[in-house]
């Protein structure tokens, strides 16, 4: 062991990179929590439909005389599968109408996305003992740059296996790693021995790893990409990797081409990047039915602006822009099975006089943004309805870069800009003593949600209203 670590200090540093993937992490958080799960093929779904309705519907369809394609009246999509309902084909984006054909019996369950991130901040504290350079890709795969690992902790196969034991032993969780001389080569080595595998593609092997996996492996190489290669009579990795350049460039582009038979040869310089700041956030919602009444839309833009409220003070941000996104449909449209339609999506953007993570400022502005919207589509005029509602911020500052109220003013936060805080001569900002109570009623809602959970207090006017004795 002493020889071998000595022969590792005296040859340069190779470059290693880990992709590290957690298995069918949100499915697999809910059964590690609940014992009764594990097993059981479970789905974890973003729906707009309780999970009761859910489970209604999926025992209508076995009733039908044949076996539909879709089940009618389910909305959302499988957000994750355990590998006990992928057996029967259920995947992570598939729309859960079709999962419930495919896996009836399917335990389906709302996402505890609270409990995905407490379980992701553990998962981030180990990544950073194996590398200060720790790139996540989303809450539960991250990228590590892993250079020079070698030189302390021994071959970089056994690295592999102990960042794969610290997951497990705190998690609970299994993880598939993959580590490659790439980003590339590390995610697809991630994906090759799913669940619980761990694969290390040597320097040198990368054409030869890659040469028998199809097309679609490649990161960035979807159905229609797939399709124009198989036209070129390349199906395979290793075909794409000695097509000719003038053959593909003529389908792709001269730049494209170069860069797709780059990737064909395992050749890959994209750096492992900290992340950095949010760019925006946001929160959307598909509707159990689609809608045009006011009312009940702006309810929906009061619960979805608290929510990305919460998040800006959680993370420690103010937001100077804020978006309205609508999906709309046709009132006339014909449901069909084979074509259930998606409608067109728009967005409304608004400036903000003062930077703000107050809920309440934001829910205003994005109601008028609504306001705009049904004006200039056929929500106004009853033509159209909307199937998605989303809120969200951009422009986002970190808030202890900004100077603290001055006294008097009517800006929320302050970030140095001048001038006066109207549009069309109207104020649009906050007063001070309405700043003032909504700061306090704000920070005490937090303080209950950082104990409880966000769902410990819920805007009293997105609760739908029941009926009073004096109705």
């Amino acid at each position: 062991m002493i020889e071998s670590q000595i022969s590792l200090w005296r040859q340069p540093a190779r470059r290693w990179v880990a992709h590290v993937d957690m298995d069918a992490f949100f499915a697999s958080v809910e059964q590690q929590d609940d014992p009764h799960l594990r097993g059981r093929p479970v789905v974890v779904g973003n729906s707009p439909l309780t999970v009761e309705r859910l489970r209604v519907l999926a025992l209508e369809a076995q009733n039908l005389p044949r076996t539909p394609e879709y089940i009618r009246g389910v909305r959302g999509v499988v957000a994750s599968a355990s590998y006990e309902a992928r057996v029967y084909g259920v995947r992570s984006a598939m729309p859960l109408a079709k999962a419930l054909v495919l896996c009836p019996d399917a335990v389906v369950l709302a996402g505890r996305f609270d409990r995905y991130r407490e379980v992701a901040e553990h998962l981030r504290r180990v990544w950073s003992e194996f590398s200060p350079l720790v790139e996540p890709a989303s809450l539960d795969e991250a990228y590590l740059d892993m250079t020079g690992c070698e030189l302390a902790g021994g071959p970089i196969l056994e690295i592999g296996r102990c960042l794969k034991a610290r997951i497990l032993e705190e998690t609970g969780l299994t993880a598939s790693v993959g580590i490659g001389s790439s980003k590339l080569m590390a995610k697809i080595a991630s994906d090759l021995e799913k669940p619980d595998g761990l694969v290390v593609v040597a320097h040198g092997d990368e054409a030869r790893t890659l040469a028998p996996l199809p097309v679609r492996a490649l990161p960035g190489i979807g159905p229609r990409a797939a399709e124009a290669l198989l036209k070129l009579g390349v199906s395979t990795v290793g075909q794409l990797a000695i097509v000719e350049h003038k053959d593909l460039a003529q389908s792709f582009g001269e730049e494209h081409a170069s860069g797709l038979i780059r990737r064909a040869h395992g050749i890959d310089d994209t750096p492992v990047q900290v992340a950095g700041d949010p760019k925006s956030i946001s929160r959307e919602t598909t509707l159990a039915e689609d809608e045009s009444d006011m009312d009940i839309l702006q309810a929906m833009i009061r619960t979805l602006s608290d929510q990305v409220a919460w998040s800006l003070r959680r993370e420690g941000f103010c937001a100077r822009c804020v978006y309205l996104k609508l999906r709309l449909l046709p009132r006339s449209r014909a449901w069909r099975l084979d074509n259930p339609g998606f409608g067109k999506l728009i967005t409304r953007q608004h400036t903000l006089p003062a930077l703000t993570d107050s809920g309440q400022e934001i829910c205003e502005a994005v109601k008028k943004l609504l306001a705009a919207a049904a004006d200039s589509t056929g929500l106004g005029k009853g033509s159209e309805l909307v199937r998605l509602i989303g809120v969200g911020t951009t422009s986002l500052v970190a808030a202890n870069h900004l100077r603290p109220m001055a006294v008097g003013s009517t800006d929320t936060l302050i970030d140095g800009s001048d001038g006066p805080l109207r549009e069309g001569g109207h104020q649009l900002a906050l007063t001070a003593s309405e700043q003032e109570k909504d700061r306090r009623l704000t920070a005490g809602l937090d303080h209950i949600r950082e104990r409880f959970g966000y769902e410990a207090i819920i805007p009293g006017i997105s609760a739908k209203r029941q009926p009073t004795k004096a109705d």
